[in-house]
């Protein structure tokens, strides 16, 4: 692969990406609308205290921008399937019709649901005309619920979406290592595992804001790459991006036409007009091969 196909494959990887909001963002919508190509998937973070009737109506002012809303659904702060119900319901009528479905923290007093997959079972995504639902993936595995559940997790969401009327896929944790990624997609593979993969991966941040990320979230290998990368202290206060990952999964998806990553998932913890900036710049080529051809610097963003 010549270093022009290559910064071909890396545009291509990165155009179609999504990216995550929180509801800290609801006053700069407009903002963020402007850094965004029409139809961009934008997942609405669902945070701890915050009811799930607001997730849905700042997912209703994100999909009235002309972008593609896609709210968390997260089991274990359920109290019923009313409950979901309504939120679906709303959903429609707002028309959003994508969503990612998570089990996520037990935050119910008495939660309804222990998993996404009790939730997807309910039929009340298909009841309510959604077209895409994310599951999550875990190429690192998950601290929280184990190997085994982690397994079995995986196998039932695949059952599922043989059946289902509508498309499942998995969106995956972050990560900073690109190796962990491409072992879990030949291991699902193996498995007869057929789910598109949408790659998680933080967008331009500084080392300390990423560590605290890690290891809140428990991704192990990705933690130790970052501390590979650090040779100082001073750079623990500079912006780090994803490009090495990027390069790496691009150089790997336009080497295997069969791969399942279908697209990226920015977590914008530098910031999201921040994250879209980069990433644009990557879709415009603007943007420089390092000498190895395993990473890239990006122009003119500010």
């Amino acid at each position: 692969m010549t270093n022009e196909e290559l910064k071909q494959h890396i545009a291509a990887f990165v155009r179609d990406y999504s990216i995550e909001i929180t509801p800290h963002n609801a006053g700069k919508l407009d903002a963020i609308r402007a850094e965004l190509a029409p139809g961009t998937a934008v997942y609405v973070a669902h945070p701890p205290g915050v009811p799930i009737d607001d997730i849905v109506t700042l997912a209703g002012q994100v999909q009235k921008l002309g972008l593609t809303a896609t709210p968390h659904v997260i089991a274990r702060k359920l109290e019923s399937r009313d409950q979901l119900e309504r939120a679906l319901a709303r959903c429609q009528e707002l028309g959003i019709h994508n969503a990612l479905c998570v089990a996520g923290d037990i935050t119910a007093d008495k939660p309804a649901y222990n998993s996404s997959l009790e939730v997807l079972q309910t039929g009340l995504f298909s009841k309510y005309g959604f077209r895409d639902v994310g599951v999550a993936g875990h190429p690192e595995g998950s601290k929280a619920i184990g190997e085994e559940r982690v397994e079995q997790a995986l196998r039932g969401k695949a059952a599922f979406a043989e059946k289902a009327d509508f498309n499942l896929y998995f969106a995956t944790q972050f990560g900073f290592d690109p190796q962990p990624f491409i072992d879990w997609e030949a291991a699902t593979n193996a498995k007869g595992i057929k789910l598109p993969i949408h790659v998680g991966m933080p967008g331009p941040a500084k080392l300390t804001q990423l560590a605290k990320f890690a290891m809140l979230c428990g991704v192990g290998a990705s933690m130790r790459m970052l501390t590979t990368r650090t040779s100082a202290m001073a750079s623990l206060l500079s912006a780090q991006a994803p490009d090495d990952m990027v390069t790496a999964l691009a150089k790997h998806k336009g080497s295997n036409a069969q791969s399942r990553f279908k697209k990226i998932h920015f977590f914008a913890f530098g910031g999201v007009v921040k994250t879209a900036r980069w990433a644009n710049a990557v879709i415009s080529g603007r943007f420089v091969l390092n000498s190895q051809a395993t990473g890239f610097r990006v122009e003119d963003v500010n």
